[in-house]
């Protein structure tokens, strides 16, 4: 990211700062999923490599569209013909920069790290018996899908509450 805001003459002043530390929460995202997935497939039974490999062929895409969109998401901001908008094209090209090399980096390294890194094998670690928490997520789940009608008029009224809320 630094390199490439080098190139294309952006210094670090606050609002570059700004968006570095906004797209530092959205960075770590799409390593982690590769990541994940890798565990999950080596637990699974897989080998490392066809464990990275399903991991690109599974989540590439995926991820880059979420990527795409969050990228969408602060267009507004940079492409505004305002006087804020000289100072925001920065912020703009900031997030998206990193949000792209994020995204190649998880699709291309996290991998290949992991093939590197991780144990040939692993054990599931997932329990049996499912904790307090995950049964009853699981039967509230159950009963709104079940009473969907019930679930889609409560979220209405939710909503209403909220929006009374601020009146």
């Amino acid at each position: 990211t630094f390199a490439i805001m080098y190139e294309i003459g952006i210094d670090l002043q606050r609002i570059s700062l700004g968006a570095l530390i906004i797209a530092l929460g959205l960075l770590v995202d799409d390593a982690m999923i590769a990541v994940e997935m890798m565990v999950a497939r080596l637990e699974v039974g897989d080998n490392l490599r066809k464990a990275a490999t399903y991991v690109y062929t599974s989540t590439a895409f995926p991820m880059l569209t979420g990527t795409l969109v969050t990228v969408a998401g602060f267009i507004p901001i940079g492409l505004n013909n305002s006087a804020a908008g000289e100072y925001t094209f920065t912020l703009f090209v900031v997030i998206a920069v990193s949000l792209l090399v994020s995204w190649i980096v998880a699709v291309l390294f996290a991998p290949l790290l992991g093939v590197t890194i991780l144990p040939a094998t692993m054990k599931a670690k997932h329990h049996d018996q499912p904790g307090r928490f995950t049964s009853l997520f699981r039967r509230v789940l159950v009963l709104s899908v079940r009473r969907h009608w019930l679930t889609i008029i409560a979220t209405v009224l939710l909503f209403a509450a909220s929006i009374a809320g601020f009146g």
